[in-house]
């Protein structure tokens, strides 16, 4: 009798203790999971509401972006240029994307249709943001993202303080020939670049583009290998003839 009120004594007073532990494991492994997120966030790299290099083309995504950005509208199989300001801006900035954009489009600048998804929005403005339009364009074999571009007459001081919050300070692109700021960061081989330029009407034009590298690249890749592959196949057939 006395072991078993000694057993029941016990058990009152380590109920407290075993509830606090399981309290602790619990508060543990929400921050484990909130850490977890936090890092994962930090992996994405460069994104536009959400929109990462990893990020999958999805109706599920494009219902999400309608939410934010308001109404789209959608084409399959576009043409692509990287180009950012005039014909020359990327060759003497960024010789990387200038390569890529060579080798997406042909020297004699005739229409190349790329496997590609674009979604375009114009009226982001009424869903109280500074966009005057916004487009993301991605690659239909992979889902991935191949770049985004956002232009706007509005002030975006708060969105570049943000973009500087998040990614530090840019690197600034000497365009002292002309008008204008010009600056851009690089994540993880991806870039976004901002151009800020005064215009006659008294206002600034801004532009915003992330240009997503390696998926451009592997978009490049793809198409040049089936390119060689449908090359063989008219040889081939050609052998046939004669």
């Amino acid at each position: 009798m006395r072991a078993r009120m000694s057993a029941a004594i016990g058990l009152r007073f380590l109920r407290p203790f075993l509830l606090g532990v399981t309290a602790v494991l619990l508060l543990a492994c929400s921050a484990d999971e909130k850490s977890t997120e936090q890092t994962a966030n930090r992996a994405e790299g460069i994104t536009f509401f959400d929109v990462g290099a990893r990020t999958v083309f999805s109706e599920a995504l494009r219902d999400r972006l309608r939410k934010s950005l308001g109404p789209d509208a959608i084409e399959y199989r576009n043409t692509i240029t990287l180009e950012f300001i005039g014909n020359d801006f990327l060759q003497r900035h960024f010789p990387v994307l200038y390569k890529l954009n060579r080798r997406l489009n042909t020297p004699a600048g005739e229409r190349v249709e790329h496997d590609t998804v674009k979604l375009m929005y114009r009226y982001a403005v009424k869903e109280n943001l500074p966009f005057g339009y916004v487009e993301l364009v991605f690659s239909n074999t992979s889902g991935h993202p191949l770049y985004i571009l956002i232009r706007s007459r509005k002030d975006l001081s708060a969105i570049i303080r943000t973009l500087k919050e998040k990614y530090g300070n840019p690197q600034i692109v000497d365009q002292s020939q002309g008008p204008g700021r010009f600056f851009f960061w690089r994540d993880r081989g991806d870039v976004l670049l901002v151009s800020v330029i005064p215009t006659w009407r008294g206002d600034e034009d801004c532009r915003i583009v992330i240009y997503y590298v390696d998926n451009i690249e592997n978009l490049v890749a793809v198409e040049e290998k089936e390119r060689r592959q449908k090359e063989e196949e008219r040889r081939r057939a050609g052998e046939k003839i004669f």
